[in-house]
């Protein structure tokens, strides 16, 4: 059961709910699309978007040190071309502008195609495909490559380069490197919730978990009975593990995400698992985020995301203080 009223009206009403909020966001008519009112149009703009479902991503890291804005479609579909390129022409004026995208078919046709569209009125338009998921195909065992969490943590890193006045070239090279330095991948117990529909994206027996499962509420590689939280943090930690072929002392973000249902107790027993097991590895954990970042409307699940620190000036890009809704300054 979700608490909402009429399910044609779910999103529409939820905006309006998230306008009086958070009033410094400035919604673009005929849209979900928002931007920073405050920004100053100084810097490249940096804009994202996708399919809304995934709260607070992306509206809420709209905002000083961040994104400029951000574009949502409907629940699980991204927003059409026309959509983004009318958010990208209300929040900058100078016809230039970097987009972050996620790496589904979808999205990715929508925002290559908005790219086009703004080239051709003589924008310039840089691109980060985030491809953060490890999580493999149950049929062709090969990785999905979808952009999930970490998606987050790539907003973070380019909008403090771009605060810091980062060319569109220093953009692009930074976008390669990131992307490639962040992988991520997930569990659930319970599927994902559209509004309208009465079940779930997907279904499991009592007591079992799905790992590698999607934000749009995609069935993962595995299912088994559950034992532990530490028993999931291992099955990811060990994915991960054989991604980054890591050696001891090599430094590491990490992110612990909720995908919507799961409660504050659980994420931290997971968190605290984690953190143990990456210690017994040797890693230096130098930034360790744990939280509701990008979520898949009420999937009870979580989510784990490490960043290779190859540069040190990444973890300083990390810690920069922002003005958004929800990235957490400590």
């Amino acid at each position: 059961m979700q608490i909402i009223n009429e399910p044609g009206q779910a999103l529409a009403q939820a905006v309006q709910g998230i306008q009086w909020t958070y009033p410094e966001l400035a919604w673009v008519p005929d849209t979900y699309g928002c931007y920073d009112r405050h920004f100053a149009d100084n810097q490249i703009p940096l804009l994202a978007g996708g399919g809304s479902g995934h709260a607070p991503a992306h509206w809420g890291y709209v905002g000083h040190g961040m994104l400029t804005g951000a574009v949502m479609g409907t629940i699980f579909t991204p927003p059409t071309a026309e959509q983004i390129v009318k958010v990208a022409q209300a929040m900058t004026h100078q016809r230039r502008l970097f987009l972050i995208v996620k790496n589904f078919p979808a999205d990715v046709k929508a925002f290559k195609t908005a790219q086009t569209t703004l080239q051709d009125q003589g924008w310039d338009v840089g691109m980060a495909l985030v491809a953060d998921d490890i999580s493999v195909d149950n049929a062709s065992l090969k990785q999905r490559r979808r952009g999930v969490a970490g998606t987050v943590l790539i907003h973070k890193l380019l909008g403090a380069a771009a605060a810091n006045g980062a060319t569109m070239a220093e953009l692009t090279t930074l976008a390669q490197h990131v992307t490639a330095a962040t992988k991520t991948i997930g569990v659930a117990t319970s599927g994902a919730l559209i509004p309208g529909q009465a079940d779930a994206s997907f279904t499991l027996n009592p007591g079992e978990i799905y790992y590698g499962i999607g934000i749009h509420g995609e069935p993962g590689y595995r299912q088994e009975p559950f034992q532990s939280s530490e028993r999931l943090a291992q099955e990811l930690i060990s994915k991960l593990r054989l991604n980054f072929q890591w050696h001891a002392h090599d430094h590491y973000a990490v992110l612990v995400n909720s995908l919507g249902g799961i409660t504050p107790l659980e994420l931290m027993v997971f968190n605290h698992d984690v953190h143990e097991l990456l210690q017994l590895d040797q890693l230096a954990l130098d930034f360790h985020q744990a939280g509701t970042f990008l979520t898949s409307n009420g999937m009870h699940g979580l989510s784990l995301t490490l960043l290779h620190l190859e540069q040190t000036d990444w973890l300083a890009a990390l810690n920069m203080p922002v003005k958004t809704p929800a990235w957490p300054n400590h």
